[in-house]
């Protein structure tokens, strides 16, 4: 079972795998930051792609590219490596957001992120409070599928976590990390 692990302060570089997902959600009344951990799969396609883009060939799905986006949902599922946006179930249409500009990045330098590092990929995805609001959201995905994915959109990762809630007065950054130990 994946579990959420939240807490008001950050907990420290995550070199823990199975926490390479950092969620911080602020409350822009409050000032308030609360840090939510969870774990992600890598899968097929985005095996595919890390392993094109460390060759340097052209990837067959550009996560990092003006398509690739990430994307919320509400609906159960437990992530595999076969995934594509079929098991992504009840996604927020309106949670769909850009990757952040100048991500994915290694060595990400935002303090909040506390899973960076020398050999992490970074890919971040923000939201304002005006973005979308959702009660209980249990995951998410990076897809290619642009701002209307289809059934069958290769996913670059996809996550599930313990619910939590997004309000018109909490603004949201996600880091999904990827680390690349040779092991």
């Amino acid at each position: 079972m994946i579990t959420l692990q939240e807490s008001n302060k950050p907990v420290g570089n995550q070199i823990n795998p199975d926490l390479n997902v950092c969620i911080v959600k602020e409350n822009t009344l409050t000032g308030q930051k609360t840090w939510l951990y969870t774990h992600n799969i890598v899968t097929n396609d985005g095996d595919l792609y890390y392993a094109q883009r460390a060759t340097e060939t052209s990837p067959t799905s550009d996560f990092s590219g003006s398509n690739g986006r990430m994307e919320l949902r509400t609906g159960s599922a437990t992530p595999a490596k076969g995934d594509v946006f079929t098991q992504v179930t009840t996604p927020i249409p309106t949670s769909i957001q850009e990757i952040d500009s100048t991500y994915p990045k290694v060595n990400d330098g935002d303090s909040d992120n506390t899973g960076a590092g020398t050999d992490v990929a970074t890919w971040r995805t923000s939201w304002t409070t005006g973005d979308f609001n959702s009660n209980a959201i249990i995951g998410g995905c990076i897809h290619v599928g642009a701002g209307s994915p289809a059934s069958g959109t290769k996913l670059l990762t996809h996550f599930s976590i313990t619910s939590f809630n997004k309000t018109a007065s909490d603004t949201l950054k996600i880091f999904v990390n990827h680390t690349f130990n040779g092991v």
